[in-house]
């Protein structure tokens, strides 16, 4: 098999199941879904939790997926079924990435077991089903890396502008993406000397701020104040500094830190400084908390069922069975990832030093703010390229 057939595959299964199971809108869904109708019909980004004219610009979530989602049912109208539909072109091109990064990092046998691993995901299968950003983030994120890799080797600038466009675009969709550029552009570089090294995080760097900065302006322009891409970095740091949430999400409680501040831009600064000063005031107890957020995002993989039975296209106890075979086939891949970097000799490719790298960069922000599994799910195609070189004989010490 090829990296188109494995592709191919990708499609067929992720198809199948949303014959089975349509997408269906719950969680931050409801809100994704609501949006990009008002932004394809001329409203723009508007109120997202307000169902009252007149509606207000807002900022609290990040335009990216929605204007995605607006953007395709422009082209293929509407219905639920256009999200689905994106996700699967989004799981098409990050399993082709997969083959392609893995078989140059790796060799063949070990690209057809990455490109396995991530085409017949049973996580990633049903999160076909979910109007989430997860998916497309993926994409978005591995598409980045192998334009970086690309530049690497060839050196030529239009690489490393190219995966600086593409980490702009999945900023928008998922801000967190915007940290991982410079690590990347630093691993990629194609000479280790500062000079090079700096260039490229420069043309890495202007690209990706090129893309951001329209709608940097925008929210200066229409909200209380400036904002890069969104408006909850301030509640989402807030909740990673509180024990009681331990390590993932909760809801913020009416009136709860900053619940009377009512603009988004000055809301989310109380929460920032509230969290910036518990941080201060207790580092340890912050730092205590990392562990526990990290576990959280990659000790288990339940987010795709309970999702469908939020939406009610899943019966509950299909979901709990669902969840024990999506959980236990991400172990796998994170055993596998571990192996390789515990048992293989000599250095990695650089290929798997820029998925490592990111993925590294990963945990750090999910160790700073918080985890969920679901999160994991934006990486996963990473883990499954170092996955495939246990496929791969080791190098000699």
């Amino acid at each position: 098999m090829s990296a188109l057939a494995w592709t191919l595959l990708a499609v067929l299964v992720r198809v199948a199941w949303l014959a089975a199971v349509p997408p269906a809108v719950a969680w931050d869904g409801v809100i994704y879904e609501r949006t990009a109708w008002r932004i394809a019909h001329g409203m723009g980004f508007v109120d997202t939790y307000n169902n009252v004219p007149p509606f207000l610009p807002t900022a609290f979530y990040p335009v990216g997926y929605p204007g995605l989602l607006a953007l395709a049912h422009a082209f293929l109208g509407p219905g639920a079924w256009v999200a689905g539909a994106l996700n699967v072109f989004a799981a098409a091109i990050t399993t082709a990435v997969v083959f392609t990064l893995a078989r140059r990092a790796f060799g063949a046998p070990a690209a057809h077991l990455s490109a396995a691993l991530y085409a017949l995901s049973p996580g990633a299968v049903l999160y076909t089903s979910t109007l989430m950003t997860e998916t497309v983030s993926a994409a978005l994120l591995i598409g980045a890396v192998a334009l970086a890799e690309r530049y690497s080797r060839d050196r030529s600038p239009r690489f490393a502008l190219a995966a600086g466009i593409v980490f702009g675009v999945a900023g928008l969709v998922r801000p967190q993406s915007l940290l991982l550029a410079p690590v990347v552009a630093l691993l990629s570089s194609p000479s280790p000397h500062w000079r090079a090294r700096a260039r490229t995080v420069a043309l890495v760097g202007v690209a990706c701020f090129a893309v951001v900065l329209p709608w940097t302006i925008r929210n200066c322009r229409v909200l209380d104040g400036c904002a890069l891409v969104s408006v909850n970095g301030g509640s989402n740091l807030f909740i990673g500094t509180d024990p009681a949430a331990h390590g993932t999400y909760r809801e913020l409680l009416r009136g709860e830190g900053c619940g009377h501040v009512m603009t988004e831009v000055a809301k989310d600064r109380c929460y920032g400084d509230i969290a910036a000063r518990r941080i201060v005031a207790h580092p340890l107890a912050w730092l205590a908390l990392m562990p526990a957020k990290l576990q959280a995002l990659l000790d288990y993989e339940v987010a795709p069922a309970s999702y469908l039975v939020e939406a009610g296209a899943l019966p509950a106890a299909t979901a709990a069975r669902a969840a024990l075979w999506m959980t236990a086939f991400h172990r796998l891949v994170c055993a596998l990832a571990l192996l390789v970097l515990v048992v293989r000799r000599g250095p990695l490719p650089r290929p798997a030093v820029l998925c490592l790298g990111a993925v590294i960069a990963s945990l750090a922000v999910h160790a700073v703010f918080f985890g969920g599994d679901r999160y994991h799910m934006v990486f996963l195609p990473l883990l499954a390229v170092l996955a495939g070189a246990v496929l791969s004989p080791a190098r000699p010490p």
